[in-house]
C-alpha cells in the first residue's frame, strides 16, 4: 500500500487533537524538523498530557516517527493534512486509483461529491533517497524538512505555471488548487506516451505537442525542459502534458529557450511519437 493510500485511509479514525498536534509538527518542520512534547504542546495549545496521547496515536499510524528527543511527520501525514483540507473545502470526496505513477510524483483519480472526477497530483521528490534517509532514522529533522520544502514549492511552482497556461491548449490540464505537496487537477485519463499507446492520428498528436510548447513559450514566458514520453499522457486521441518538477524555465533563461524555438523543427520529439508519424 502506497504512502497516498495510507494517508487516505486514516482520515475519518483521526480526533481533533491528534490534527492539532499533525499542525504543529508541520509548523515545527520549517524551523528546527522536529519538536518535543513541551513545543508541540505550546504550538498546539493543547495540554501536554495530551499531545503525549495524541502523538502516541499517531505514531501507531505512522503519522509520527520518533528523532532523538523530538518527533517529526512522516510522508503520509503531510499527504492526509493535504486530502483533509481538499475534503474541509468540498473540492473532493474520495481516492480512487492510480492514473500515473512516476519516480517524482504519482496522480490518483479523484471524485467530488457529485461524482465528477478530478485528478490529484502527490509530489514524491526524493522518493527513494527519503526512504534510505529514514531507515537511518537521523536524530535530526533535516531530512524532513528538506523533503518537505523540495515537495511544497515543486507543488506551488506546477501550479503557478498551469495557471499561466490555462486557456493556451487543452494539453494542459486546468489546475484547481494546490496544498502542500499536491495539485489538484482537472480529470486526467489515458496512459504514458511511454507505453507506447496506439495513436489516433500520430501526426497531429505531433503537431499538438510541438505547437503547445511554442504557445507555452510565446505567451505564457515557460519552457517544459523535461519533454518526454513519460510526463504526455494520452488516450489515443486526446494529449495532456503533465509538468515535471525542476522541468520549467522562466523567462530568466529566455535566451536559451529562444535558442529552442529557432532549432524548433529540428527538436527532438518524445520517443513515443518518434516512428509513428511516418
Amino acid at each position: 500500500m502506497s504512502t497516498t493510500e495510507r494517508a487516505a485511509r486514516v482520515l475519518k479514525s483521526l480526533k481533533d487533537e491528534e490534527w492539532r498536534t499533525l499542525a504543529g509538527l508541520e509548523e515545527a518542520a520549517t524551523g528546527h524538523g522536529t519538536a518535543d512534547i513541551g513545543r508541540l504542546a505550546r504550538m498546539s495549545r493543547l495540554p501536554p498530557e495530551r499531545v503525549r496521547f495524541a502523538v502516541g496515536q499517531l505514531e501507531k499510524r505512522e503519522l509520527v516517527s520518533r528523532r532523538g528527543p523530538g518527533y517529526a511527520l512522516t510522508k503520509e501525514a503531510v499527504e492526509a493534512m493535504a486530502l483533509r483540507d481538499y475534503v474541509k473545502r468540498d473540492l473532493i470526496f474520495a481516492l480512487g486509483a492510480v492514473i500515473a505513477k512516476g519516480k517524482e510524483s504519482d496522480v490518483y483519480e479523484t471524485l467530488t461529491e457529485e461524482g465528477s472526477p478530478l485528478a490529484l497530483k502527490f509530489y514524491k521528490l526524493g522518493r527513494t533517497s527519503f526512504t534510505r534517509v529514514r531507515k537511518k532514522r537521523f536524530r535530526e529533522g533535516a531530512e524532513m524538512r528538506s523533503w518537505m520544502t523540495a515537495n511544497y514549492e515543486a507543488a506551488k511552482r506546477e501550479y503557478t505555471a498551469l495557471k499561466k497556461l490555462e486557456g493556451l491548449s487543452p494539453v494542459f490540464p486546468r489546475a484547481i488548487a494546490f496544498n502542500r505537496s499536491t495539485v489538484l487537477l482537472e480529470e486526467l485519463s489515458g496512459v504514458r506516451l511511454s507505453q507506447r499507446p496506439e495513436l489516433e492520428d500520430p501526426e497531429a498528436a505531433e503537431r499538438t505537442v510541438m505547437e503547445s510548447i511554442r504557445k507555452a513559450f510565446l505567451k505564457a514566458g515557460l519552457v517544459n525542459a523535461d519533454l518526454s514520453e513519460y510526463n504526455i499522457l494520452t488516450t489515443g486521441a486526446a494529449l495532456w502534458l503533465i509538468l515535471a518538477p525542476g522541468g520549467r524555465s522562466e523567462s530568466s533563461q529566455l535566451q536559451r529557450a529562444a535558442r529552442a524555438r529557432r532549432d524548433g523543427r529540428r527538436q527532438v520529439l518524445p520517443e513515443g511519437l518518434r516512428g509513428r508519424a511516418g
